[in-house]
């Protein structure tokens, strides 16, 4: 067997030494899944029982991560089979973009790399993606920093007004991010304990290697403490959409809170005037009906001036 392309295709005569260091098989190809158990002894599917396992020489690591193709972000799941001379992957009918690169990364690398060594670049190549992943979340979430400003600056402003709509669909864009941070970290995660165990497994004579890893744990951690960071900013920008809101309504309940202050007085004293009593001296006075509107106008003013003068129609 040799490999042409990314595929498992036979050849006649081909040792199992010959093999590449890195076999991909798509998902959609049971036949090669049967060949690769017949001649190597590896049952790839006893990997997707759990994230990562080990039997005998080979190690089972499910990953799933997230990236960014033709502007759609995309969750992919792949199980690696990790040996000392032999690093293979189970991937979905379509392959991963992060994947792609890189294998374009090795074929830029000029020789041949131990299984460990292409190990690094694959997971090197999926935090890359993730990064990538992040630039695009921090766009959506300027687009939703600008929608959050405007309905606060609206809060202050008279010629213009947010709705309640207005803040549910950004809380709507927010959630949606979240979600997809939620699914970065725990790639992240998935990552880090990869290359972690990879790192183990290793053979304590390849310094360089260690090394390798060493640092795409650090690249790993560090891309961790940015999907961090952008939740952080998340939740900011909800719970400035919830205070936004919850001010509007507020403002609202205030207005009433006002107006009924204001006609209070008049209800107090209409239902005086309603009282059936069998003498009410005022109703005789010539001068009554002006003198009561200009106390029941008098009356309302009071609670009008207090509440402008508390600060409170601010």
């Amino acid at each position: 067997m040799q490999y042409r392309s990314g595929l498992l295709q036979p050849a006649a005569g081909a040792a199992l030494d010959a093999l590449p260091q890195w076999l991909r098989i798509r998902a959609d190809e049971p036949c090669k899944l049967t060949g690769i158990k017949q001649s190597m002894g590896l049952d790839i599917a006893y990997g997707l029982q759990r994230n990562l396992s080990q039997d005998g020489e080979f190690s089972y690591i499910a990953i799933t991560f997230l990236g960014v193709e033709q502007g759609l972000r995309k969750a992919s799941r792949v199980i690696f089979v990790l040996g000392q001379d032999m690093l293979v992957s189970l991937e979905p009918s379509t392959a991963p973009q992060a994947l792609e690169t890189a294998q374009r990364r090795l074929e830029r690398q000029g020789h041949a790399l131990s299984a460990f060594e292409n190990f690094a670049v694959v997971l090197q190549a999926i935090n890359d993606a993730t990064d990538e992943l992040l630039d695009s979340l921090n766009s959506d979430l300027g687009r939703v920093l600008v929608q959050t400003n405007s309905v606060l600056n609206s809060l202050e402003a008279r010629d213009r007004d947010f709705g309640v709509s207005d803040v549910v669909s950004a809380q709507l864009d927010l959630g949606e991010v979240e979600e997809l941070l939620s699914d970065c970290l725990e790639s992240q995660l998935q990552l880090a304990l990869a290359a972690r165990h990879a790192l183990a497994r290793m053979p304590q004579a390849d310094a360089a290697v260690q090394a390798l890893f060493a640092s795409l744990v650090e690249d790993i951690e560090a891309v961790e403490d940015h999907v961090s960071f952008v939740h952080d900013r998340v939740r900011l920008l909800q719970t400035t959409n919830n205070m936004a809101l919850n001010v509007k309504q507020n403002q609202i309940v205030k207005v009433f809170s006002v107006v009924t202050a204001v006609f209070l007085p008049a209800m107090l004293i209409s239902t005086y005037y309603s009282m059936n009593v069998a003498r009410m001296p005022i109703l005789e006075w010539q001068y009554g009906e002006p003198i009561t509107i200009a106390l029941t106008a008098g009356l309302a003013l009071l609670p009008l001036l207090y509440v402008k003068h508390r600060g409170w129609l601010r």
